[in-house]
């Protein structure tokens, strides 16, 4: 039989009464479930005849197999190259990635009519801050959408900057919130985040998960890493000193720092200091549980990192894996005991999976974004979990991972601010904060 937390009944309860609500529970509650019984309810209401799910695109079969569990209609997945004639079907409910409908929606039927105009009773976006930034192309289509209803969710509704909220605030009132990015009035945001966000915590809702530990292992650089970082940092110095003949682009200073946090985690002959620590401790840990390591790189160091803990049992989850070969590689890792070791990477395997089983996390490099980092090891810990989880960060001392990882500290601090609504962490007053975001 199928149970509820009584959270989560209260959560589907406010799903059903209110037309637009951002649902931010933290990661790990169950937000997929909550929606799902929340349409059940509207459908057995007959308040609703049709509704549309977005999501990220390797959610999608996830929240099909929710929909199926949690009520008794038959979702359809929007795929194919027939797909366009299902978003105006018979389908009570229809499930599309995010990156698909984007594209579709910008086209025009034969006869000249936009398939944005197509009118559904309920819009549910999920993950919402995939939709990026205030003026991205994500977040203007799906403000878009013709729709009575419109539910947000995402466990981190605000990852770099509060203009991530406001973008989601606009799917959810269109007319609201300004259609330029310096049109946000401050005030105003917080008003309407008062208005339309539910957020639930582990503790609030006294979720009785066991501890998890977090370790951050500063390391050294390996003799053949330090010799590249070292004429990497010197290239920028020489780029850097001729900007004022040829104006760095923003596009070149990214790739110059990823190149930085490349060569902290792998050399070109393949040398890495972390991979060294890895098969160190690996036997040790796989004696105690299973574990999942998470990079931004996985191209780069699991071909080789999966070899040598080939004796581990070790399976990869990758985005340039298909469906149905990631679906072997998750099913391997839940039931097979000699399956220890899961290579993920951080974005393919960053939402909508459970792998409770493990009971250790290993981040490989140091993303920029901590809520990006956390979503990807709450697949660990997460309701069903009922062992510690330990979590290790490892990052390389005197190098750019240091100084990401006091920006991280920065970045949590305005997500507390502006979701959480801790007002003991603003140093002065919440307008100090936010105003150089704004400006």
């Amino acid at each position: 039989m199928l149970t509820l937390y009584p959270y989560q009944k209260e959560g589907a309860q406010e799903l059903v009464k209110r037309r637009c609500v951002l649902l931010a529970d933290e990661m790990g509650l169950g937000k997929t479930v909550q929606g799902a019984v929340a349409i059940k309810s509207l459908f057995d209401q007959k308040a609703i005849e049709r509704v549309l799910i977005v999501c990220p695109g390797p959610l999608t079969r996830n929240w099909i197999i929710e929909i199926k569990k949690w009520t008794n209609i038959k979702p359809v997945l929007y795929e194919g190259l027939d797909r366009h004639g299902l978003l105006f079907g018979s389908a009570k409910i229809l499930v599309s990635s995010i990156e698909t409908l984007t594209n579709d929606l910008l086209i025009s039927t034969k006869n000249g009519q936009k398939y944005c105009d197509i009118g559904v009773d309920l819009v549910l976006l999920d993950e919402a801050q995939r939709i990026k930034g205030f003026s991205a192309l994500r977040s203007l289509v799906m403000s878009k959408i013709l729709s009575a209803r419109r539910w947000a969710f995402s466990g981190t509704p605000l990852e770099n900057r509060p203009t991530e909220l406001a973008a989601i605030l606009r799917f959810l009132v269109p007319n609201e919130v300004g259609i330029e990015e310096n049109e946000i009035d401050q005030a105003k945001l917080l008003k309407l985040r008062d208005l339309f966000m539910i957020r639930r915590t582990r503790k609030s809702v006294n979720l009785a998960l066991p501890p998890k530990i977090r370790i951050n292992k500063v390391i050294g650089l390996s003799p053949s890493q330090c010799s590249e970082y070292v004429a990497e940092i010197q290239s920028i110095k020489n780029i850097l000193k001729n900007t004022n003949k040829t104006p760095l682009s923003n596009n070149a200073i990214v790739s110059s720092l990823n190149e930085l946090r490349r060569i902290c985690l792998i050399s070109k002959n393949e040398e890495s200091s972390k991979c060294d620590l890895l098969e160190e401790e690996i036997e040790e840990v796989c004696e105690s549980g299973k574990v999942v390591i998470f990079t931004s790189y996985p191209n780069l160091v699991y071909p080789s990192l999966a070899k040598k803990l080939k004796k581990n049992g070790c399976v990869l989850f990758t985005g340039n894996m298909t469906n149905e070969e990631k679906s072997i590689s998750h099913n391997k890792f839940l039931n097979d005991n000699n399956t220890r070791v899961m290579l993920a990477s951080l974005k393919a395997a960053g939402v909508g999976i459970t792998w409770t089983v493990a009971s250790f996390v290993y981040h490989l490099d140091v993303w920029w974004n901590p809520q990006a980092s956390l979503q990807a090891e709450d697949r660990v810990y997460r309701i069903g979990q009922n062992k510690p989880v330990t979590v290790k960060q490892l990052a390389c001392g005197d190098t750019i991972e240091e100084t990401i990882l006091k920006l991280q500290e920065t970045k949590k601090e305005i997500f507390d601010i502006v979701i959480q609504n801790d007002e003991e962490l603003i140093p002065s007053a919440l307008s100090a904060v936010l105003e150089p975001i704004f400006t």
